[in-house]
């Protein structure tokens, strides 16, 4: 008897060591289940639930929870869940990981030439190998086409978005009127994070200097997330930092500090009650019901020093890889909308198949889907190939642009022989050669579209941004410097014709590169 107690005693024991081990993987990052694409058997609500919390006294309040997850899993017949099936079967699905470093929230990179992932929180594996050549020829086949297509051919093939200058720049309306949106925002992954854009803090000064400048010439939309800052007292530095500098506003204005005028004091606390701050809230491995979303959406609020965020956004989906936890996140941030702690309601890097998933259930909730951020540049240009672009506008979702700069491969200044500092420079080395030929073309517009006041040439980075607005997107690019701000404002009050779209659009596709998707990014 004795020697069977102590047997079952080890038993316990080694369970307990396993729950233990198995409550670390899963906090150590979501990332590394999603790249690695597993596809565990699903186990029972309830034990995977005590699995994360432990404990005899949690398990009712873990079959509580579970019930609920289960609960949100099903909320409807026609929202199908075919994200389960295979990478044997989903000619879709995204390349496996290879030799990742990652940190929770952080960012991933590929050892194999992949690409840094903008929007934060992860890198994906090495697409440099599917281009927007590739992507047009498969498009092409599939419509009955020839393979062999051109650079021209391919970008003629389907008819590309343009919207011409109207004389004046707008705001554009988004989520049935809750928010009115500058044609172009601020990103502010670089406010917080040291690990790719080598963050510190003594250079607060200038970003709130930027802050200012940018609120003073009429950006009203700030972009950020609770996973820009993470580690070494960092956690949701972007979030304070943009808090702090939008309480201040405008006592550092360059614009307003030093007026005296009423009607300039009232036009300065009419900029400042405009501004829109968008975070967006990462689908972390313990974030599994509803509550955890609606907890993180007030922890961000708290954080900006706001009692509503005027855009709140899921980072990305978990879709890919764990369906069930994407059902808990939706009604999160939906309840997080319905409570009022935001504002509006707004995706990020959402396909179009996901999309119209998450935006069915929204509607039964009553709550419309304002925007859908997606990596959207030159190099690039997957939304208008996978059906992003219209499956926007067909539900009427606002896209914005991040990364429109490429993280920096547009601006110009990199090349071979001068690759980008640090990680981004290892991420990009087989897409540099492919630069030349499409700045060149940058360029040669950029000389004729000079500015109307000092006869400067407009940049490659304004040629760039402008072919985003010219794409009916609104771009986010980011800025650690006034003088960044200021050549990014110099994309504004002006369009490029269609005919200069279209040469760049053809420039980008004979480049025969393009920079990898977020390995996040649904279908």
């Amino acid at each position: 008897r004795a020697r069977g107690s102590a047997g079952q005693t080890a038993d316990v024991q080694a369970v307990r060591r396993n729950r233990r081990r198995r409550r670390a993987a899963d906090a150590r990052c979501l990332v590394v289940v999603a790249l690695r694409r597993v596809r565990r058997p699903r186990r029972d609500s309830q034990e995977a639930l005590r699995d994360v919390h432990g404990g005899d006294g949690a398990r009712a309040g873990a079959a509580r929870r579970a019930a609920s997850v289960r609960a949100y899993a099903d909320v409807s017949p026609d929202v199908d869940d075919d994200s389960t099936r295979s990478r044997r079967d989903d000619p879709d699905a995204s390349p496996s990981r290879r030799g990742l470093l990652l940190g929770a929230g952080g960012l991933a990179v590929a050892t194999t030439p992949g690409l840094i992932l903008p929007g934060g929180a992860s890198a994906s594996p090495a697409s440099s190998r599917v281009t927007l050549a590739a992507l047009n020829q498969k498009r092409s086949v599939e419509s009955g086409g020839t393979a062999g297509i051109s650079g021209s051919s391919a970008s003629s093939s389907q008819k590309s978005r343009y919207v011409a200058w109207s004389g004046s720049e707008r705001n554009t309306v988004v989520g049935d009127g809750a928010l009115s949106l500058s044609p172009m925002g601020v990103g502010t992954w670089s406010w917080g994070n040291q690990f790719v854009w080598g963050y510190d803090e003594s250079n607060d000064p200038v970003l709130e200097k930027v802050f200012d400048r940018a609120v003073d010439a009429g950006v009203n939309l700030f972009d950020t997330a609770d996973s820009y800052g993470t580690g070494n007292g960092l956690d949701g530095r972007s979030e304070v930092l943009l808090g702090e500098f939008l309480k201040r506003y405008p006592e550092n204005s360059e614009r307003f500090s030093s007026s005296s005028s009423s009607g300039d004091k009232q036009e300065a606390s009419k900029l400042q009650s405009e501004v829109n701050i968008a975070s967006k809230f990462a689908p972390y491995p313990w974030r599994v019901t509803p509550q955890s979303i609606t907890n993180a959406a007030k922890e961000s609020a708290a954080r900006l020093g706001v009692d509503q965020i005027q855009l709140g956004q899921l980072h990305w989906s978990t879709g890919n890889y764990q369906p069930l936890q994407e059902r808990a996140l939706w009604c999160g941030i939906a309840d997080a909308y319905d409570q009022g702690i935001i504002k509006a309601v707004g995706l990020s890097n959402y396909g179009p198949k996901q999309l119209k998933r998450v935006a069915a259930y929204m509607k039964r909730r009553d709550v419309p889907i304002a925007t859908l951020q997606v990596q959207y540049h030159l190099l690039s240009r997957f939304p208008e190939t996978n059906g992003t672009r219209e499956t926007c506008d067909e539900l009427g979702i606002r896209l914005i642009a991040y990364s429109p700069l490429g993280l920096g491969l547009l601006t110009g200044k990199y090349s071979t022989e001068n690759p980008p500092p640090g990680l981004r420079g290892f991420a990009y080395k087989d897409v540099l050669p492919a630069l030349p030929e499409l700045l060149g073309t940058m360029k040669e517009i950029g000389d004729v579209r000079r500015d109307p006041k000092t006869g400067v040439p407009k940049t490659p980075a304004q040629i760039a941004l402008n072919w985003c607005l010219c794409k009916d997107t609104t771009p986010i690019p980011g800025a650690k410097t006034l003088k960044q701000l200021d050549e990014n404002l110099g994309a504004l009050g002006w369009r490029l014709s269609e005919a200069e779209v279209a040469a760049l659009d053809d420039a980008a596709v004979k480049a025969g590169k393009s920079t990898s998707q977020n390995i996040f990014q649904t279908g």
